[in-house]
């Protein structure tokens, strides 16, 4: 085969043309115009349908954590607790009372998560297991009116005496009671005490707690918020711009909170955790507005990673020290004075809770080493209390994601109360839990055969190319070196041969398996001698 020396400068240049005008410019701009028409939250497309109703349960382990030496404690002894779990619960996500307004291309809608209980997956527990820990009402009330309303402590004491009967620091329940189905408020008494503090159940000030009757409530930390309402949200729908698909503009019909002392603190950033917008950068991050922080939390990339053989970015977070980040001392209890800021790794959560709780990472994992001193029974690693997030940036698709998060009382003894007088000073561990979700094969074959086969055919396109054009380029390079306008390029055997049908030797009639003279014909099935066929045929 004769190769040109022109002709083959003009087809390598050709072929590096078309691989990068076609292969790194039409290609993914095409590519990037339907992901954009397919991905946005307007009604009628596949990730409106996923977002308003997840048609998959997340994961939602609940771990406690019990108190085995309740006596020393009230002492004013070291806690020793004992970590019982995970309690395994289904919960499923739904949006309701959806309204588009395609003007503003937003959507406004209310979010609803409701548990399940799992019983195969958190066995051998029960949910009937009796746990000890600290009670969340008279320990966690009074050390609030303490710290702000010093002169109320009689009349509130005097409350949750008639409330409670002996004020006792410890609350010994079945872990159900606890967490869903509660523990009775009896606000039956007419003392005046005892409805001045009562008012805030009637009220809706105490968040947790479930009117039963008239006089009764009942109170557990997620059974008011099971199947119920979880906010009034707003969202960006991504059509006129796809890089606010999810963003969240109000909240409960504000642009932002009003709970801490500062804007920066207020401010509501990123999705509802549910969605999140195609074409992020890792240098961005992703960012989630969380109501049961009243805060929005920020992830960071760490490295790269896989999926079900898809490419995979890994993000986590930590909390961090207050103390060192100026613009954040809105999160302080005087945002004037850094030593009012809550230890490394924590988060101050009185203000959005109403009682003298603090988040952190389960078992203090980045956490002030002091708070892990304090208490026996902790042992913080990676792989068990880290926050992750294995996410595809392209798409906006995480692939697998465990938000963990650790609650723990902010202890001090109160005086005014002989059963409270002789407590700690502790941040002690209550309980910690994961919500989390792992895409199965039915969501990552979609990615696999849309998404990701198109990525592999345009790389597979546009690299032949560049190969072949470079290939090119060299042996122009080579003729032009020894100065030939023309080159013989000996091609391989098989482009050589000719065809193989023109060599098949003629076939010659054949009679009964007996060749036929001067090439005389077959004859017809009419013609044949069919006396010898069988009368029958045995089948098998």
């Amino acid at each position: 085969m004769h190769v040109n020396r022109e002709g083959l400068l003009k087809k390598a240049a050709a072929a590096l043309s078309v691989a990068i005008t076609v292969g790194f410019l039409v290609i993914p701009k095409v590519m990037k115009f339907a992901m954009k028409k397919m991905i946005n939250l307007s009604p009628g497309t596949d990730v409106r349908e996923l977002w308003s109703n997840t048609p998959f349960p997340l994961h939602f382990y609940i771990y406690m954590f019990n108190i085995t030496n309740p006596d020393e404690l009230a002492a004013g002894g070291k806690a020793i607790l004992k970590e019982v779990g995970p309690f395994v619960f289904d919960e499923w996500k739904s949006k309701y009372d959806l309204v588009d307004d395609p003007v503003e291309d937003t959507v406004d809608y209310h979010m609803r998560n409701t548990y399940i209980f799992n019983k195969e997956k958190s066995a051998p527990l029960t949910g009937e297991e009796v746990i000890t820990v600290l009670h969340p009402l008279i320990v966690g009330a009074t050390i609030v009116v303490q710290r702000e309303r010093a002169p109320m402590m009689d009349i509130v004491v005097k409350g949750l005496t008639h409330i409670f009967g002996e004020l006792k620091p410890f609350l010994v329940l079945p872990f159900l009671d606890i967490f869903f189905r509660g523990f009775p408020i009896d606000c039956s008494s007419d003392e005046f005490e005892a409805r001045a503090v009562c008012s805030a159940f009637y009220t809706g000030e105490v968040k947790s707690a479930i009117q039963l009757n008239k006089t009764h409530f009942g109170f557990s930390f997620m059974g008011n918020a099971n199947h119920s309402d979880a906010g009034h949200f707003k969202a960006c729908r991504g059509v006129k711009n796809i890089h606010k698909m999810g963003k969240v503009i109000s909240f409960n019909d504000e642009p932002e909170l009003d709970v801490w002392p500062g804007d920066n603190c207020n401010e509501i950033i990123g999705t509802d955790g549910t969605v999140f917008p195609p074409f992020l950068s890792k240098e961005q991050g992703l960012w989630a507005f969380s109501p049961e922080l009243c805060r929005s939390i920020g992830t960071f990339y760490t490295h790269k990673s896989s999926y079900a053989g898809m490419p995979a970015s890994h993000f986590t977070t930590e909390f961090g020290d207050l103390k060192e980040q100026p613009d954040y001392h809105c999160f302080c209890n005087d945002p004037d004075d850094p030593d009012t800021c809550p230890p490394k790794g924590t988060i101050d959560l009185q203000p959005c809770l109403g009682g003298p709780f603090m988040a952190s990472l389960p078992h203090f994992y980045l956490a002030d080493p002091k708070l892990l001193e304090a208490v026996d029974g902790l042992s913080p690693n990676e792989h068990d209390h880290a926050i992750y997030i294995y996410f595809e940036l392209l798409t906006g698709t995480p692939f697998k994601a465990g938000k963990r998060l650790q609650f723990n009382m902010d202890l001090e003894p109160v005086g005014a109360v002989e059963s409270l007088s002789q407590l700690p000073k502790v941040i002690l561990p209550y309980f910690w839990v994961e919500e989390g979700v792992a895409l199965n094969k039915t969501y990552t074959n979609m990615l696999k055969h849309t998404i990701f086969l198109g990525k592999k055919l345009t790389n597979a396109f546009r690299y032949t190319l560049i190969i072949l054009s470079i290939i090119g380029l060299g042996g122009y390079g080579y003729m032009r070196a020894n100065n030939f306008d023309t080159m013989q390029v000996a091609m391989p055997p098989i482009f050589g041969q000719k065809n193989k049908v023109e060599n098949v030797k003629p076939v010659t009639p054949t009679q009964n398996g007996t060749e036929m003279a001067n090439g005389k014909k077959s004859p017809s099935v009419s013609q044949m001698d069919l006396t010898n066929r069988p009368d029958s045929v045995e089948r098998f």
